[in-house]
């Protein structure tokens, strides 16, 4: 059982998170390293004794001679264990005592020959530099009285005269336990921040998503590097539609996509909410790409930003939304419903109903039935409607949205909003009308070198995973000039035209009595310009 708990606790562990997480945590690591650094100096401090230490220099020399004895060091070696028996004697401690006034001789008084010469060492220590100055004076000044009662013919002459000590000896002990305090004190707290990091219960991976949360795991998105060109200055999210986008992204989505569709005909489903937990988990960029790889599918598919406190969907296909034209001008009764209202991305000709600024009044214009009269009036002019909503857990709008649509849709970012938060949302949109089709993991990392098996790996595509050096089409797409060259005469000449997905308006209701309005925004400034 020990095993088992130990092989899912090291399951669980995903490198990219953890480090992400380590290093979000790592000034708190420093800090409170530092903190027990300093805390280990003023414990040293406050419960050692600060000791000052004194030291004088003699040259031992025979008397017989009087010429320093360099080479004999067994004299000096004599001399030294003679001096230090006079030190340790009780007799010299009392009269260095008499000598200083003091009751107790409170010192170490130590005395060592200097490796390989005829030089010795006295020391001093003891808690006061005062003291400890007046001690080795007091010594020095005494020594020669015992000296003649040890029968030697050795004499010591004063080389380096004795100092006031002004620095304790106990700082340089106190800043080494604080260094090696420091050092434990990181790797523990950075072990401990590793332990909550691997155990903080979000969803990091597809099996996270499949095994924690009480929903269908519709699959995973990984991260996207943001490309921008110099047109590209307003550019936020990524589009599958957009030429930088890799072909594993696009891949996901197309994967995603056929997960949906298939849930939507398994319901009968024809209005999507797309909602998330909380802010800035990626769901308004879920929605655009979905909507625009359903699209791509041959699918009808009409796209409507009901986040109507922080819209964000003109942000992202970068449109400017003109006044009468938003969807609480819809709701409010203030414009009706005609393809006058749409707008279309440039490129790919997909419909939408947009907000321009914020509400915050949003929840009022769906208590009185307006939402859903106009889903039902949607309803049959496109073969899928997105509804890309506010996140649950800051307001009501998401669960009075997904009572008027089909299938609801949960987006989950990566390594983010707790599990145990996750199924409380799933629960909630599970008492709505809308069926709960599933999640998405949105936002996936990875470490470089770690990478996770994508459509072009699996699929055999290797480094063409984006048609590598061919490009989208690039200069052999479509067989290149080579199809230039076999293309009839008349097929040049003919001018390009839509498909009729594209070319048919969505509002197709309407198409009896008002003709399809295109609404780009250069359009709607160009008419307004006009007018």
């Amino acid at each position: 059982m020990s095993e088992k708990r130990n092989m899912d606790f090291f399951d669980r562990i995903e490198p990219y998170s953890l480090i992400s997480d380590l290093l979000r945590s790592l000034w708190a690591i420093i800090a409170g390293a530092l903190a027990a650094a300093m805390i280990t100096i003023m414990v040293t401090r406050a419960n050692t004794t600060q000791l000052y230490t004194s030291s004088a220099t003699f040259a031992i020399m025979s008397k017989t001679t009087s010429s320093y004895a360099y080479n004999n060091l067994n004299a000096a070696k004599s001399a030294a264990s003679s001096f230090t028996s006079i030190l340790n004697s009780e007799v010299l401690k009392k009269r260095v005592c008499e000598d200083v006034g003091l009751n107790t001789f409170s010192a170490t008084a130590e005395a060592a020959v200097v490796k390989e010469t005829n030089l010795l060492t006295l020391t001093v220590t003891s808690d006061s530099p005062q003291k400890t100055y007046r001690i080795i004076r007091s010594i020095m000044k005494n020594y020669p009285y015992f000296m003649q009662y040890t029968g030697t013919n050795m004499v010591m002459e004063v080389l380096a005269q004795p100092k006031v000590p002004l620095r304790t000896i106990t700082v340089d002990n106190a800043l080494s336990r604080a260094k090696r305090s420091f050092v434990y004190t990181f790797v523990g707290l950075l072990l401990l921040f590793a332990y909550l990091s691997i155990r903080h219960d979000t969803i990091k991976t597809e099996k996270d998503l499949k095994e924690k949360l009480d929903a269908t795991a519709l699959g995973s998105i990984e991260h996207e590097v943001l490309r921008k060109t110099r047109k590209d200055k307003a550019k936020a999210s990524v589009l599958v539609s957009d030429v930088t986008a890799s072909f594993s992204y696009v891949e996901k989505y197309k994967k995603i996509a056929a997960s949906v569709i298939k849930s939507a005909e398994r319901h009968h489903a024809k209005i999507i909410v797309i909602t998330s937990v909380a802010e800035h988990e990626g769901k308004s960029t879920v929605a655009a790409n979905l909507a625009l790889t359903m699209q791509s599918q041959h699918k009808k598919v009409l796209l409507v930003d009901c986040d109507m406190r922080r819209p964000s969907q003109a942000k992202i296909f970068g449109m400017n939304v003109q006044k009468g034209t938003e969807l609480t001008d819809l709701l409010s009764g203030e414009t009706p419903l005609t393809p006058a209202v749409l707008y279309r991305e440039k490129n790919t000709r997909l419909p939408m109903i947009l907000c321009g600024t914020g509400k915050k009044d949003s929840t009022e214009y769906l208590k009185d039935g307006s939402f859903a009269g106009l889903m039902e009036k949607l309803r049959d002019a496109a073969e899928y409607i997105i509804l890309d909503t506010p996140p649950m857990s800051l307001m009501a709008d998401a669960e009075a949205i997904a009572n008027c649509a089909d299938i609801s849709i949960l987006v989950v970012q990566y390594n983010r909003t707790l599990s145990a938060d996750v199924n409380d949302a799933i629960d909630e949109l599970k008492k709505c009308r809308a069926h709960m089709s599933g999640c998405i993991l949105n936002d996936v990392r990875i470490l470089p070198g770690t990478d996770r098996l994508t459509a072009a790996s699996h699929y055999g595509y290797g480094n063409y995973g984006r048609y590598g050096r061919y490009g989208k089409y690039s200069k052999y797409g479509k067989y290149g000039h080579y199809a230039e060259r076999r293309k009839p005469a008349a097929a040049a000449e003919e001018p390009a035209q839509e498909t009729l997905a594209e070319e048919k308006p969505v509002v197709e209701m309407y198409t009896d009595e008002i003709p399809a309005v295109s609404t780009d925004t250069e359009e709607i400034e160009k008419a307004d310009t006009e007018e």
